[in-house]
This record gives structure tokens, C-alpha cells and sequence, in this order.
């Protein structure tokens, strides 16, 4: 019975954490460069070869969040700053962690000139910090970014061989812990679009009906508890009786 109690246990914690990963997933489905989480879950029953089950056990593990990194659709606003990598790269973001990564090409000039993202981070480009004085700013698909006419610095794109690797640190934001194998975009291979801007990757539809799926799901979970909770309490109280 204990047991029972355990499997179904063991059943419900992974829609648990399904459905806070949904519903954070759906909480940024308007947020610029949003890369979707999901998770796998293993669930492992192990009877141990053991034929008395007292000495069965239960385990599942805690599930693990895989980012999607599929692209977003681009939206145009006609903004100079506003910029989208067609493909695989992610801009690079001086921070005082250190350097972070991003889709989120939503970009402005501060005080001094500096291009950097709404939080006030420094957009990284081939020489460091990117300096902008000046009228008119062209940003070529190839990542040259000139300045009344005249070239001035190249935005730095990099990709990575393992991107799953990458830890999330923010809505949008990523840090290479564990080597994911980064490498800079050659600018022949780079598609930068200028006056864009790329969507979330959540599909709204989709995540509605799998919560929809997960929460059913984890309402026989607790029915399934709350009946072996019921016989387990009716065993003790009849035990309790006998003569």
C-alpha cells in the first residue's frame, strides 16, 4: 500500500513541474529572443530483484529542462536598432558576470553612444564595446555596421557546437558554463536583419493543450492518492478492531 502511495508520488511531481515550465513558457510568449523550455522526465521503478516489498523502491528524477532553440518569426519595426540573426548565432553581452548571450535584439544607445540592450548591458563587436556617434546607422546582413556612411565596427555573432550546454540565466539571456563549444560567426555565413526583430518560439495553442493534458493528468494522480489514502486508513481502523 505504501508503495502505491509512492508510484503515485512519483507520477505527480513530474506534471508538477511540466506545468511550471508551461505556464512560464506561455508568461513569455511576448518576450523578444524567449527560447522555450522543456522537460524530460525519467520515472524508475525498482524492485530490487526483491520478492518482500518493503524492500522495493521508488524513485523518479527530478526531470531535466531542455531549452528549444528553434527560431522565432521575425516581426519588422522599422527601428535602425532593432536587429535579427536569420539561423543559428547569438549576439554577445558585456555584463559584470561576464559575457552572456542573446537572440533578444532589442537595442538602444546610451548616453555615451554605447549600443546596448534595454537592461543597459554593451553589445560586443569585433573591437569591444560598440560606439555609435553619428546620423545615420546601417547595420549590413553581414554584421558591418557603418555610420554616416562610413564602416565602423562588425557585431560579434557566435554559435555553438552544443547549445543545449548553455545555462539560462534570465528570460533571455545565456552563459556558457560547461564548454558548449563557442565559436565566432564568420561574416559569410552570418544574416543579420536590420529594422527586425525575432518573436518567441512558444506556440500558445500548443502549450494551452498540453497544460490541459498535464493537468488532467495530474488530477488522477491525486484521486489515485486520495483512494489509497482512503484504504489505507479503513486497513489501520479495521486492524485496530480485531480481536
Amino acid at each position: 500500500m505504501i508503495k502505491g502511495l509512492n508510484v503515485s508520488k512519483a507520477g505527480m511531481l513530474p506534471r508538477q513541474r511540466q506545468l511550471e515550465i508551461d505556464a512560464n513558457n506561455l508568461a513569455n510568449i511576448n518576450t523578444i529572443g524567449y527560447k522555450k523550455d522543456e522537460v524530460f522526465f525519467r520515472h524508475l521503478i525498482d524492485s530490487l530483484q526483491a520478492s518482500d516489498e518493503k524492500n522495493a523502491k521508488v524513485s523518479s528524477a527530478s526531470g531535466e529542462v531542455i531549452t528549444d532553440f528553434s527560431s522565432g518569426s521575425l516581426r519588422e519595426t522599422g527601428n535602425p536598432l532593432d536587429l535579427a540573426i536569420v539561423g543559428d548565432g547569438f549576439f554577445v553581452i558585456d555584463t559584470p558576470e561576464g559575457n552572456v548571450f542573446t537572440r533578444n535584439g532589442n537595442f538602444s544607445l546610451d548616453a555615451d553612444g554605447r549600443l546596448t540592450t534595454q537592461d543597459g548591458y554593451s553589445v560586443l563587436g569585433s573591437g569591444g564595446e560598440i560606439q555609435i556617434t553619428g546620423n545615420e546607422v546601417r547595420i549590413s546582413e553581414d554584421g558591418s555596421i557603418l555610420v554616416d556612411g562610413q564602416a565602423t565596427d562588425t557585431l560579434r555573432v557566435v554559435r555553438f557546437e552544443n547549445p543545449t550546454l548553455l545555462t539560462k540565466i534570465g528570460g533571455t539571456y545565456f552563459m556558457d558554463e560547461n564548454d558548449a563549444g563557442m565559436m565566432d560567426v564568420e561574416s559569410t555565413d552570418l544574416k543579420v536583419r536590420q529594422g527586425y526583430l525575432e518573436g518567441s518560439n512558444v506556440t500558445g495553442i500548443k502549450e494551452i493543450v498540453q497544460m490541459i493534458e498535464i493537468y488532467r493528468q495530474f488530477e488522477m494522480g491525486q484521486r489515485a492518492i486520495s483512494t489509497q489514502d482512503q484504504t489505507l486508513e479503513k486497513l489501520i481502523n479495521d486492524g485496530g478492531r480485531l480481536p
